[in-house]
């Protein structure tokens, strides 16, 4: 009973082995017929005999995935989502090849059999049923054709994707931008991170928000910053500036007197930029839920603001978010922080007033304000933001004032004059206030608007006149 048993595994692995290398030969005779889609066929067809083979080995596994993947390459034709699949295809042959090969032999069979993984081949040898392991790198036998052809078809992704952005055809290039990178990935030791870059643009372009911001959490991961070195020098024959993929080869031509003037030209880093982006949009998405929820939004700002202390755009915009959260202490806070490291940025005291006004604390929030001026004396809004400060301490005095009878008693009247009087004060330093703003911006139209309106409040026609005249000119300009 054993040993019919052991005959029928024979059989069926006999039968197994044969069935796989006729599909094998009948995918490659296909390929080579350039019959794509026969091949296309009866590599599938092989895949899933030898997927059930244990026997099967890795040179088989390998033919039938570069097969299958060569012939949908062919196949994809302008198709980018087809080419984009492909290209997926031609990763696994290289992944596939840069693997090990698991092996043991089957005790009962006197067989060599093939695992996947380190994992299956201990679990085989730990069952006592085998014996005669071994590891062995993969050949390569594929990788040389797939880089080969992802070197050719990248170039010419790359044009295609360039064509569709310069034809506005954004969603397209986007996808060319992506099969670009990943065709790179498999064929050139650097490829080309800005195209994803690229990709997030064209979601811009789209206002497709949330597939940028995919692409742009992606850069991040993958540590772009865009930064390289540019190798250039000046062709003697056309006598123009051009790059070389490296100073060697740069160096190499001067050498020749092929080309002169060789420089290297630094790429900034766009990192910051991306950061700025990604968290626009996210503080806006965050906004869309009800309640708001910044949680992602401030998982990307701190790791700005850790990666960039420098920049004060990103404690600020993180602040942001916690004023539409109605927590402006913590605004505050934040706003507080940023001073002490950016003591000369007036917009940082600006909005250190403005959230001191949001309190209350109208005298703090004025002291904030003045800091602001004596950085940036031109700083207009400050100087409107003082004067609002006033006039929101006289909406009191005015309403007490208009509720008054319109007969008043000594007592009443004497209330009167004072709150006049305290009304008159008020007015008094909107009025020097406004005008402080406008001996440093004599241009500007609001300051002598508000300028003519509040001496038409005090009854001083001369000086309304005066700001009037000058508001009428101003506008005329």
């Amino acid at each position: 009973m054993k040993r019919y048993l052991i005959t029928a595994v024979l059989a069926l692995t006999v039968s197994m082995g044969y069935a796989q290398k006729a599909e094998l030969s009948s995918a490659q005779k296909a390929f080579d017929a350039k019959n794509y889609q026969e091949a296309l066929s009866a590599a599938q067809k092989a895949q899933d005999v030898i997927s059930s083979n244990p026997a099967a080995t890795s040179a088989q596994k390998a033919q039938a995935m570069y097969i299958k993947a060569a012939s949908a390459l062919e196949l994809a034709g302008d198709d980018v989502t087809k080419v984009a699949e492909a290209v997926k295809l031609m990763a696994d042959v290289v992944a596939f090849e840069k693997g090990k090969e698991y092996s043991a032999r089957n005790i009962s069979t006197k067989k060599v059999e093939v695992f996947d993984t380190q994992e299956a081949l201990d679990e085989a040898m730990i069952s006592g049923g085998y014996d005669k392991q071994k590891i062995v790198d993969r050949a390569r036998t594929y990788s040389p054709q797939v880089t080969a052809k992802l070197t050719e078809l990248s170039q010419k992704l790359y044009s295609k994707a360039i064509e569709n952005f310069n034809s506005q055809q954004f969603a397209a290039a986007a996808k060319y931008f992506d099969a670009t990178y990943e065709a790179q990935a498999q064929c050139s030791p650097r490829p080309d991170t800005s195209a994803y870059n690229n990709s997030a643009v064209c979601m811009i372009q789209i206002q497709d928000y949330s597939a940028a911001a995919a692409y742009y959490k992606k850069l991040i991961e993958m540590g772009y910053t865009g930064m390289e070195t540019m190798y250039m020098a000046k062709n003697e024959l056309s006598g123009k500036m051009q790059s070389y993929a490296s100073k060697k080869d740069r160096d190499a031509e001067v050498k020749l007197k092929v080309a002169s003037e060789p420089k290297d030209s630094v790429l900034p880093n766009k990192q910051p930029e991306i950061y700025t982006t990604l968290l626009q949009i996210l503080f806006q998405e965050s906004k869309k839920a009800e309640p708001y929820n910044f949680t992602e939004f401030f998982k990307y700002a701190d790791m700005a603001i850790a990666k960039y202390p420098e920049i004060k755009e990103f404690p600020l915009i993180k602040g942001q978010a916690y004023y539409e959260l109605g927590e402006n202490a913590k605004f505050y806070e934040i706003l507080e922080s940023a001073a002490a490291k950016f003591p000369t940025d007036a917009t940082i005291f600006y909005n250190m007033g403005y959230i001191q006004s949001e309190l209350k604390n109208n005298a703090k929030a004025e002291e904030c304000y003045r800091k602001a001026i004596a950085i940036d004396p031109k700083y207009v809004d400050a100087y409107i933001n003082i004067a609002a400060l006033y006039r929101e301490a006289n909406n009191a005095i005015i309403d007490e004032m208009s509720a008054m009878p319109f007969t008043l008693n000594k007592e009443q009247k004497a209330r009167y004059d004072e709150l006049k009087k305290q009304n008159d004060a008020n007015v008094k330093k909107m009025i020097e206030v406004i005008e402080e703003g406008f001996n440093a911006n004599p241009d500007n139209v609001n300051l002598a608007k508000n300028l003519e309106n509040l001496y038409n409040t005090v009854g001083d026609t001369a000086n309304e006149k005066k700001y009037a005249e000058i508001y009428e000119k101003l506008m005329a300009e």
